[in-house]
C-alpha cells in the first residue's frame, strides 16, 4: 500500500467534504460485496450516474445477468463490475462511450432547438 498517496488523499478529502449518496456509501463500506448489484450499486462502483448504466448496456460494455426483458430490473455480476473498474483501458472505454452518447444526445437537442418551427395552417 502506498502510504504517501493515502495521506495526500486524506489531507485533500478532509479539507472539503465530498457528498456521496448514503446507499452508495453503505455499499462501498461493506466488508463483503453482494454477488449481484442493481443499477444504482453498479453506478456507484464504477463512479457513474445511474442513468449512464443503460448506455453501457446498449453499447455491450456491461452485460446484465440472465436474459432480462427490456423493461425488467437488471442485475449485474459484482465480479464483472470489479474487473471493469480495475482496468484502466476498460474505464477509458466506458468513459468515452458515455461522453459520445451524451455528446450526440445534446447535439440532437441543440439541432432541434436551433431549427425554426414550421408553420401549419397559420399556427406554429
Amino acid at each position: 500500500m502506498n502510504y504517501e498517496i493515502n495521506e495526500t488523499l486524506t489531507k485533500k478529502s478532509s479539507s472539503r467534504p465530498e457528498l456521496i449518496p448514503a446507499p452508495a456509501k453503505e455499499l462501498l463500506n461493506l466488508r463483503r460485496l453482494p454477488a449481484m448489484l442493481n443499477m444504482a450499486q453498479t453506478a456507484a462502483m464504477l463512479g457513474l450516474a445511474e442513468h449512464d448504466i443503460p448506455v453501457l448496456v446498449r453499447a455491450g460494455q456491461l452485460k446484465p445477468l440472465g436474459n432480462p426483458p427490456p423493461n425488467a430490473v437488471k442485475s449485474f455480476a459484482t465480479v464483472q463490475v470489479m474487473e471493469l473498474a480495475g482496468e484502466i483501458a476498460s474505464l477509458n472505454k466506458i468513459r468515452n462511450t458515455v461522453y459520445e452518447y451524451w455528446r450526440g444526445k445534446n447535439a440532437s437537442r441543440d439541432d432541434a432547438v436551433s431549427r425554426p418551427r414550421r408553420i401549419h395552417n397559420g399556427h406554429r
